[in-house]
């Protein structure tokens, strides 16, 4: 049994390299960190000296080697990266969290000041019945998405662990549902066509918080011009569920806009409502799903959202 047949085969080569020039007489001695497989299978890492003997005349006798185990200190490095790691998903996610609260929120409580307005100015009986039943399901919605959100407040480990299989047509259809009332005071359209099969692997508050985005910005920013209408439709490639989101609203100059659509505070139009976090938020919660969303966009066209998912 050979030193090489006990070094881990990643650390080898270095080995080897360093002990070449001792082999050669160029040099005298070395130092590494290595790791050698203990005769139990586990990984010993260890802090290797070698040096050259030589004997009378000068030519290489033997080698000289001390190994002094360091696996207890590479552990404990390890256990502090990982809790340094889980400290820094955590606070992401806190952070996510709060923009979550104030964003969905805000959305849901929109939507119930709008129909309880609706409800108190309507005097025709089926139309109040309408009404009553579209404010039910709002107040369904809303509490799910408080569960949602008190998951969230549930951080160990950061999104990894709350990531879970999600019907992706279900998520959608409940988004659009929750903002039924401004769908229907703007006069939009929406042609959902996602194939009822595809599921992603997400957090569902993230889910829900980038959908609700995706809908809400289509909607602010809509073309005076003509009827807003919004399109969303999936297809899977390989691993991956790929959503379109388009709309045919106002559009963004991508060649003015383009590296920085998704910055903190960067807004592109004159609206009372910007406030260039929506998109900021959305690419951190895609991208802490292991997704990714890419924009394509033209002034007075549209804009179309891709976003990116795993598939469970």
């Amino acid at each position: 049994l050979t030193f090489q047949d006990i070094t881990h085969p990643e650390d080898l080569d270095s080995d080897l390299s360093h002990l070449q020039p001792l082999l050669d007489g160029t040099g005298e001695s070395y130092q590494i960190e290595k790791r050698y497989f203990h005769k139990t299978g586990r990984i010993v890492y260890v802090v290797l000296t070698v040096t050259a003997v030589k004997d009378i005349e000068g030519n290489l006798s033997h080698f000289i080697s001390q190994i002094m185990d360091i696996t207890p200190r590479i552990e404990a490095k390890k256990k502090s990266e990982q809790f340094l790691e889980i400290t820094k998903n955590q606070n992401s996610s806190l952070l996510n969290f709060a923009h979550i609260v104030s964003h969905n929120l805000r959305s849901h409580s929109s939507n119930l000041s709008m129909l309880s307005n609706y409800l108190l100015e309507e005097e025709e009986e089926n139309e109040r019945k309408i009404i009553e039943r579209m404010i039910f399901d709002a107040s369904d919605s809303l509490h799910e998405t408080v569960e949602h959100l008190n998951e969230v407040v549930q951080i160990t480990t950061g999104a990894q662990e709350q990531m879970r299989e999600v019907d992706l047509n279900s998520s959608i259809m409940n988004v659009e549902k929750n903002i039924s009332a401004l769908l229907s005071e703007k006069n939009v359209e929406c042609d959902i066509n996602i194939d009822p099969k595809h599921k992603v692997k997400a957090v569902p508050a993230y889910l829900d918080s980038v959908l609700l985005n995706l809908f809400t910005n289509s909607i602010k920013y809509s073309s005076p011009r003509r009827k807003p209408k919004i399109t969303v439709s999936s297809k899977k490639k390989g691993k991956n569920i790929i959503v379109d989101f388009k709309d045919n609203g106002l559009g963004i100059n991508m060649e003015r806009h383009g590296k920085k659509l998704f910055g903190m505070y960067k807004t592109f139009h004159q609206h009372e409502d910007a406030k260039g976090i929506g998109l900021f938020i959305t690419k951190n919660q895609i991208e802490a799903m292991d997704g990714k969303i890419e924009v394509e966009s033209a002034v007075d066209k549209g804009t179309t959202f891709r976003v990116t998912l795993c598939a469970e």
